[in-house]
């Protein structure tokens, strides 16, 4: 059987659960099928959505370049040229299925095109991707957790991609064939650059930061909490304006005694100011735009955010900001609104009915599938909810290659080795860790597994608070040194405060005989009810502590927890129930032509 898998990222460059999972399927495929695994990469060398062929161990490889250069929001879910890239793909290896694992990245036009040539398709969901247009977490751009599915939060979480100028704007400069940075005609996509010069903050937990290439120019994502200062440079051409949106993180609404004063000042000179107090307006839970015209040169710019009143500190602030030109020449955008208005029904200033637009894409896209995996069953139900059809969705968890990892049979009586291992991001939780590890005793160790390259501020704040004498950062560790790194811990800690869905390192835990304490979020809290571990409320760090103190202290727990994992689905008995899969897809779609 010729097996096509599609997935977002691979190895190496990219280490993480799902690539991991691709490669391990990819390898265990390959023994007795033809397998082929299709992903992107930014290659800021190569030629954007260019296609290049490579092998990866046994099996040949199709990456397409995907640089994350988008003219607007549409393009960050379907894309035409990456599309004609994946026709290519399929024209070359006929595959007999195709196994979806990822679309970021992609395109939903991929599915419609294996629904076209009528090939077998199959999806794992690996997180919420298709409802979630914020990298799939879930888990909102001010750092808090995303629990419920509505179109205005969403819209404003994704302000950083649904700028005025990649709707209509962008669109009808398109149509017109007008350079997205013209103005007057001059036309450049670099007529504004933003170069951040300083970050003076009291608490640097909530400040990050976070640069896309959108619209032809670099746009920077802060977070701050106040009172603060981010200070940039911004070069500007004509016609050049400089664009930021201010909100509140939502842990705050209930618990702050006042409101915020968020100020942005150009040369010294205050040119905007918002308030901000979701207490009195419910409004202000959502972020709020401010656009300030730049004359051309070199401008200075503050954000700045007080807390009122002064003692009001628990408040934090999201600033996104960014600095462009304006898409097309003003008497043209005059001249052609209305027409631009019914092309896009509704513009860029309803983030909302865009947000709604993706969601029915998604929808619609769904329908070529013909049958969804689920490794939870808290995913099962999530993606019920948001609309994809029961009737083609099963419970199918992952496999791993068992027989790398040496069950350990010698943990001690009293735990006091712990350890994280995965990426080092802030929906990971590991703020909250090394919080609830401060009171531990001395002799405690915790061993950080994962690259601290991500999200350096972040990474660089959890290294200035970890102050326990025990608390080490070891660096990333590939999949190849995962058992080994396992087995030399006495439990394993998960704790992330996004809904995971099957965290493989808590399976990999299981299959190293040590036990797990994770955060009662998602798919970890249906993992642990089953046996081999504790599980406390996500964000807790006392209670985090408290379960870790119980290792510390109860003598023989971490052998009970251990003992007490359920069984972990070998690499091998995976394979052959998806090859059982594939062939009912296969079969029920030959059955479906007869019938016809």
């Amino acid at each position: 059987m010729r097996i096509l898998q599609v997935v977002h990222d691979f190895l190496p460059r990219h280490v993480a659960g799902v690539e991991v999972y691709t490669d391990h399927l990819c390898r265990g495929l390959a023994r007795e099928h033809d397998v082929a695994p299709l992903f992107s990469e930014a290659v800021t060398e190569a030629e954007n959505h260019s296609l290049r062929r490579g092998r990866h161990g046994d099996v040949a490889t199709y990456e397409i370049v995907n640089n994350h250069v988008f003219q607007h929001f549409e393009e960050t879910y379907r894309n035409p040229a990456i599309e004609a890239r994946v026709r290519e793909v399929l024209d070359e290896f006929r595959p007999d299925v195709v196994h979806v694992q990822h679309l970021i990245n992609l395109s939903l036009g991929v599915l419609e095109e294996l629904r076209r040539r009528g090939i077998p398709t199959l999806m794992t969901l690996h997180e919420h991707w298709l409802a979630c247009a914020n990298g799939g977490q879930r888990f909102h751009r001010d750092a808090g957790r995303c629990d419920v599915l509505d179109a205005q939060r969403c819209g404003s979480c994704n302000a950083h991609l649904l700028g005025d100028g990649l709707g209509a704007r962008g669109r009808l400069s398109r149509l017109l064939r007008i350079p997205a940075g013209a103005q007057g005609g001059s036309a450049s996509l670099r007529l504004a650059r933003v170069e951040p010069l300083e970050v003076d903050t009291p608490d640097p937990r909530f400040v990050y930061r976070d640069s896309y290439a959108l619209h032809g120019v670099a746009r920077e994502a802060w977070v701050g909490h106040p009172p603060s200062r981010l200070v940039f440079r911004v070069a500007a051409g004509p016609g050049a304006v400089f664009r930021t949106h201010v909100a509140m993180h939502p842990s705050t609404f209930e618990t702050s005694g006042g409101g915020v004063l968020f100020s942005v000042w150009v040369d010294g000179v205050r040119r905007a100011e918002e308030r901000l107090d979701p207490r009195r307006n419910s409004g202000d839970r959502y972020p709020r735009a401010l656009a300030i015209p730049l004359d051309p040169g070199t401008a200075h710019i503050e954000l700045r955010t007080v807390s009122e009143p002064p003692d009001a500190s628990e408040f934090s602030t999201a600033a996104w900001i960014d600095a462009r030109v304006e898409g097309a020449p003003r008497p043209l955008r005059e001249r052609f609104a209305n027409t631009a208005r019914r092309l896009v029904g509704g513009g860029p200033a309803d983030p909302a009915r865009r947000i709604e637009r993706r969601w029915q894409s998604v929808r619609e896209a769904a329908s070529a599938v013909d049958l969804f995996l689920l490794p939870s069953r808290y995913l099962l139900d999530e993606m019920a909810r948001f609309g994809l059809p029961a009737e083609r969705m099963v419970h199918c968890d992952y496999g791993f290659p068992s027989e790398a990892f040496a069950r350990r049979e010698t943990l001690p009586e009293l735990a006091r080795h712990f350890a994280f291992v995965g990426s080092v991001m802030r929906h990971k939780g590991m703020h909250v860790l090394l919080e609830a590890f401060e009171g531990l005793p001395a002799d405690a160790r915790l061993s950080v597994g994962g690259s601290l390259d991500y999200d350096p501020n972040y990474a660089a704040w959890l290294q200035d608070m970890a102050r326990h004498p025990g608390v080490r950062f070891v660096g990333g560790v590939s999949p190849a040194c995962i058992p080994g790194f396992l087995g030399e811990v006495d439990a394993l800690v998960v704790p992330s405060i996004w809904n995971e869905n099957s965290p493989l390192t808590i399976h990999e835990a299981f299959l190293a005989g040590v036990p797990v304490v994770a955060s009662r979020m998602g798919g970890s809290t249906e993992l642990l009810e089953a046996g081999g571990g504790l599980l406390y409320d996500a964000d807790d760090a006392r209670a985090l502590r408290a379960q870790l103190r119980r290792l510390y202290d109860e003598p023989g727990l971490a052998r009970r927890l251990a003992a007490s994992a359920p069984r972990v689905k070998s690499m091998k008995e995976h394979v052959a129930e998806l090859i059982e899969l594939y062939d009912r897809t296969r079969f029920g779609r030959r059955r479906a032509r007869g019938r016809a």
